[in-house]
């Protein structure tokens, strides 16, 4: 009793903390004393350990798993920018040179040459453009169908029929 009480362990001849937990605890010193009570307590156990192992594999897993098929969709959207990219940076360098200059002030600002004559062409007919109703498209509408008007050819005039006698 004396070592007990001055080492916290007892008299024996093994005073390691794993000696502690591994000889047999007497019936009276004992938390739990129904054989029930200790599988459940048991099983209790087990669905903790279950849980820390999910934690620790099962999720990182499914965290791993998911990212592995974000970078893939980021992996085709940066493909798709590159190409982009490589277009734009095509444009920019066409447009540095003088012709690539000329086109696009032509194309974008209607630049014209010396001796040049800008002329803006319209599509012949406009009476199949379908305009919405309400204002201001009825005024077009009409503007467009009094054009097409003056400008249709006269019709035939009739071969004239002598008059029976």
């Amino acid at each position: 009793m004396r070592a007990e009480a001055t080492t916290g362990h007892p008299a024996s001849g093994d005073h390691t903390l794993l000696g502690d937990l591994t000889r047999p605890i007497s019936a009276d010193r004992q938390l739990v004393t129904r054989r029930w009570n200790r599988r459940v307590l048991m099983l209790l156990g087990g669905g903790v350990l279950l849980a820390l192992l999910a934690a620790m594999f099962v999720l990182p897993v499914q965290a791993w798993l998911r990212q592995r098929d974000e970078i893939s969709v980021k992996q085709q959207q940066l493909a798709v920018l590159d190409g982009a990219n490589a277009q734009l940076t095509d444009e920019i360098e066409h447009l540095q040179t003088t012709e690539g200059a000329k086109q696009a002030a032509r194309a974008e600002l209607g630049v014209v040459g010396r001796g040049e004559q800008r002329t803006s062409l319209l599509p012949a007919d406009l009476t199949g453009v379908a305009l919405p109703g309400g204002w201001p498209y009825d005024a077009i509408t009409q503007v467009v169908a009094v054009r097409a008007a003056a400008t249709a050819p006269p019709p035939e005039a009739a071969p004239s029929t002598p008059a029976a006698p």
